[in-house]
């Protein structure tokens, strides 16, 4: 009678999954932990400001994530459609990264500034209005909700001890800049933030 082979034994399940998990973090964590101020002494990245972290937010709560990707790589077809490439440093203040893999829509790595605030708000109302072929729901509601402000500052508390470098008087400031304005104000800010940190640089 044949033994078991090892995929029925628990106890080498339990080795294998701690050796790759091991891996992953030798990988993938030890290398940002060690590099991580040589990769912020080179970064061009802004922390967020309350309004646009509000409107970063919304974008991940609205699903803007799953259909449209913040990465470019470095292929001249993508650069010439989407703009710079991105790069390592560009994303030490993002918590989580927003980098995503699914372009049912375009990249937006780049998109700050592309368009005018009205261009966004008639886009968000009713995409068809400005492309016709857009097959993106429309999201009218995010103008009629407004935001209160209230956990905007333990959130930019929370980002200060992961690394990013806002000050007490940013984050006592915090909630006054969020408080009255609509979810799609903050999306929009949010949006037009998007590649301005790193637009001084020239695109290959």
């Amino acid at each position: 009678m044949m033994s078991k082979d090892f995929t029925h034994s628990l106890v080498i399940l339990i080795i294998v999954t701690l050796v790759v998990a091991s891996f992953s973090l030798v990988v993938w964590v030890v290398p940002n932990i060690v590099r991580g101020d040589d990769i912020a002494k080179g970064s061009l990245a802004i922390p967020f400001t309350p309004i646009e972290l509000a409107g970063r937010d919304i974008y991940i709560s609205e699903g803007c994530h799953v259909c449209h990707t913040q990465m470019v790589r470095p292929l001249d077809p993508e650069v010439k459609r989407n703009g710079r490439p991105n790069q390592e440093s560009d994303d030490i203040y993002e918590f989580p990264n927003l980098w995503s893999s699914k372009r049912t829509g375009p990249d937006l790595t780049n998109i700050g500034r592309k368009y005018s605030d009205q261009w966004h708000v008639l886009h968000l109302v009713d995409p068809r209005q400005v492309i016709p072929t857009s097959i993106m729901p429309a999201y009218p509601w995010l103008f009629e909700q407004t935001l209160s402000g209230d956990d905007i500052s333990a959130k930019m508390e929370t980002l200060r001890t992961l690394g990013v470098p806002y000050t007490d008087e940013e984050i006592g400031d915090a909630r006054l800049q969020v408080r009255g304005k609509t979810k799609g104000e903050a999306l929009i800010r949010y949006l037009q933030s998007l590649g301005k940190d790193t637009s001084q640089e020239v695109s290959p």
